[in-house]
């Protein structure tokens, strides 16, 4: 751990001598800068539930500056590559995080993104948490250049989810926390050089959230009189907890996770959790107070795991939402309060969005389906063995098949004289097309032939990595899921509901308006250095936005 330190250190001292950063004056430079991400919040639902908002999603439609056309530019729309792109500014084919796990051609395997197991919990015993870090991250985040720039500030970074702590967080954090259900402490590793604060080993999810969690979780009044019934609770609402409301440890469908943990995890009261502590974090480690800038992100994970189990057309969704405002409501005015309206800049946004349940895309107008694993393995079984016949193959062309990463071709077949690796793609592709619910397909044929033009193709080439990642990338018709589970639904492509989120500005002189121009969430990390008062040497894959002042 001794070398990381080193090799980090000498990281950000070159960071800060290629940055020549300087301060501008054109109005009063933050002391806390603070990114929310909501994770899987769609860009449509601050304007699907604004009618129900009274709270803190109120207070920053109403007083900050909304970029209402904001997408990830990127084709694998997951956790991992969101955050990253968030807190770097940079591409996931930049930013060296292209998926949550990563398919390494070479073993044939895959691991997860941010997998070390050079680190060691700290702060709890006996933790069976995966070991992550930063240390494939390839670019530094906003509060690495913040500390570059200037070593009396500081940079935090807390979610119930690592992989959202850790990639907000970057290298050079002075600590990231994540959250351990089995203790329900938040909890973090020697990858970071602070010593573990105290005050968090007792500070506990069981605890702090106790009444909520003995009262369960209930559907508030006006969620049930403004939203559709029959849309609602039907069996593919089927993940932590039974379909309908209420929703306590009692009612989850696994007779073996009635842990407190596990559910705060899957109910609005995590994300609760979450912003109580980041609130304890600013208190206790002095945040946003010196004449020097400190940075706090700031992810909300359990919106996600709602996400996958109840859909984006359900009441616990729009619940959800409905009590994140209040809670939002509660971090703002504790903001106001302690570090001054005139003292900070909050970002909202979010990693990616969701696909809607295929079952219930009638209700939008359009169609949808859900091919289950089973469909998708005999079809792509079928296709095998036609191209073997076609090639006059002895062994399979395809190797591995998923429906949201991919294909992976048999590369071993090309030993075979009258055999190319274009010629085995080319064919994969073609019966792949001939499937009733794929638009398209990319492969890194495609991707490195400046000449392709197909669907998606920019996306892709923003997702890419040379060594890894299945070949052939799969893209879905709208609204289908391919080779999911036949319950819930999830996210990864880079369809616009997979690609769409918000993204809000909320400071003392920015102005209040609605931005309808694309913004991209590469260019949430120039915007904010660039509100901060920091000029730097372009690093960044994104741009920074006009930011209206007052």
């Amino acid at each position: 751990m001794y070398l990381i330190r080193i090799v980090n250190k000498f990281y950000a001292l070159v960071l800060a001598s290629c940055l020549s950063c300087t301060i501008k004056k054109e109005h009063q430079i933050p002391k806390l800068v603070v990114l929310i991400s909501v994770d899987q919040m769609r860009g449509d639902y601050m304007s699907r539930y604004r009618s129900d908002f009274n709270g803190g999603l109120k207070y920053l439609a109403e007083n900050g500056q909304s970029f209402l056309n904001t997408h990830h530019n990127h084709a694998n729309t997951s956790t991992a590559p969101g955050h990253a792109t968030i807190a770097t500014g940079c591409h996931p084919s930049n930013n060296g995080i292209t998926n949550n796990s990563i398919y390494y051609r070479n073993t044939q395997k895959s691991h997860y993104s941010i997998l070390d197991t050079s680190i060691n919990f700290v702060g709890i015993t006996n933790c069976t948490l995966p070991k992550s870090s930063a240390k494939n991250l390839l670019k530094p985040s906003i509060g690495d250049i913040v500390k570059s720039y200037n070593p009396k500030s500081k940079s935090y970074s807390v979610s119930l989810k690592d992989r959202a702590s850790i990639l907000m967080g970057g290298h050079d954090a002075n600590r990231a926390f994540w959250f351990d259900a089995t203790s329900t402490q938040m909890v973090s590793t020697d990858y970071y050089a602070e010593p573990f604060p105290d005050w968090v080993k007792n500070y506990l999810g069981k605890e702090v959230m106790a009444d909520d969690v003995a009262m369960g979780w209930l559907l508030h009044p006006k969620i049930r009189t403004t939203y559709d019934l029959y849309i609602d609770s039907i069996y593919q609402e089927n993940g932590f907890f039974k379909p309908k409301f209420p929703h306590n440890l009692t009612h989850s469908t696994n007779q073996n996770d009635k842990d407190v943990g596990n559910f705060l995890w899957n109910t609005p009261f995590g994300d609760h959790f979450v912003l109580k502590f980041a609130m304890k974090l600013i208190e206790n480690e002095n945040l946003g107070i010196s004449n020097h800038t400190d940075v706090l992100t700031v992810g909300l994970s359990a919106a996600d795991y709602i996400g996958h189990g109840f859909g984006p057309d359900s009441y616990e969704v729009a619940d959800y939402y409905y009590k994140l405002d209040q809670y939002l409501l509660e971090f703002i005015n504790y903001l106001n309060k302690k570090i001054g309206q005139e003292n900070y800049i909050l970002t909202l946004t979010s990693d990616h969005g969701v696909a809607p349940f295929p079952e219930l895309t009638h209700h939008h107008e359009s169609q949808g389906e859900r091919i289950s694993q089973q469909k998708f393995q005999q079809d792509i079984d079928s296709i095998d063995a036609t191209i073997q016949r076609e090639l006059n193959l002895n062994e399979p062309s395809i190797i591995a098949a998923s429906g949201y990463r991919g294909v992976e071709p048999n590369f071993k077949v090309i030993s075979n004289p009258d055999i190319d690796s274009v010629k085995l793609v080319n064919h994969i592709q073609k019966h792949l097309k001939n499937l009733d619910y794929i638009q398209e397909t990319v492969s890194f044929i495609d991707i490195n032939n400046p000449s392709c033009n197909k669907l998606f193709i920019e996306k892709m080439r923003n997702s890419y990595n040379p060594n890894y990642g299945y070949f052939i990338k799969i893209i879905g018709k709208k609204n289908y899921l391919i080779g999911y589970k036949y319950n819930g639904t999830t996210h990864g492509s880079p369809l616009c509901y997979d690609t769409h989120v918000p993204l809000l500005f909320l400071g003392t002189n920015i102005q209040s308006r609605q931005v309808k121009d694309t913004a991209y969430t590469v260019d949430i990390a120039p915007t904010l250095l660039d509100y901060i008062g920091i000029e730097y040497d372009r690093i960044f894959d994104g741009n920074k936005l006009n930011l209206i002042l007052k």
